[in-house]
């Protein structure tokens, strides 16, 4: 059987951490609303005190974990850089700074994404870029160039994961969706994340390679 992990605990919402060994749709206006959250802004997303995990957002369910990141965000002349840990979710990929400063991490909503690529140079770390475009309240304006450095392990678990959740996200947004019968001023769609159900089968069934320092996140509730 797989050992539970001698590392931090999960965010919350009643998980276990499992530790093993070690065509784009068109982006619609309506894309950055259906992102949006009670935290808008992506830099400096709210954190655990403690474990400092992300602050879950309501209905949101987090897949895994995994330490060893280098990320770069780059908006016109905004930069945002740091190491540490990032988290993958049903709505978003969320960087946390090991280093406690004035940047504490970095929210990536997997609804906006756009032009993401797997990389690996001959020389350097593998990596993965994309662009997001920013949203209401971040400091950043119009594109933001992003960079995921994986500094430590494989990728053989995160990666599937990733793109099997975008998919499934990009799947929700073409869906069509309701238009309101009352004539009134347009309110910010509430963040839909992929069903916990889809993302819960989708872990079940994820490749383990031993070399990828991935944590899993099961449900146990």
């Amino acid at each position: 059987g797989t050992a539970l992990s001698d590392r931090p605990a999960a965010p919350p919402g009643g998980v276990v951490v499992l530790s093993y060994p070690c065509p784009r749709p068109s982006l619609l206006s309506s894309a950055r609303a259906f992102a949006c959250t009670a935290h808008t802004a992506m830099e400096n997303p709210g954190v655990l005190p403690d474990t400092r995990a992300p602050l879950p957002i309501h209905n949101e369910m987090f897949v895994l974990s995994r330490h060893g990141i280098s990320f770069t965000a780059k908006s016109g002349s905004t930069k945002f850089e740091g190491r540490g840990m990032l988290y993958l979710s049903t709505l978003r990929i969320v960087f946390v700074n090991e280093r406690r400063s004035d940047f504490q991490g970095f929210d990536l909503p997997l609804a906006t994404m756009y032009k993401e690529s797997f990389n690996q140079p001959i020389f350097g770390a593998n990596n993965m870029t994309g662009i997001s475009p920013a949203l209401e309240g971040s400091a950043c304006q119009g594109e933001i160039k992003w960079n995921i450095c994986f500094k430590e392990g494989g990728v053989g678990t995160f990666l599937p994961l990733f793109f099997r959740l975008l998919a499934e996200m990009r799947a929700l947004m073409a869906q069509p969706q309701q238009t309101p019968t009352v004539t009134a001023a347009p309110l910010p769609a509430p963040a839909m994340p992929v069903p916990t159900a889809r993302a819960e089968a989708i872990v079940q069934a994820a490749y383990i390679d031993p070399n990828d320092p991935t944590q899993l996140y099961v449900n146990v509730q």
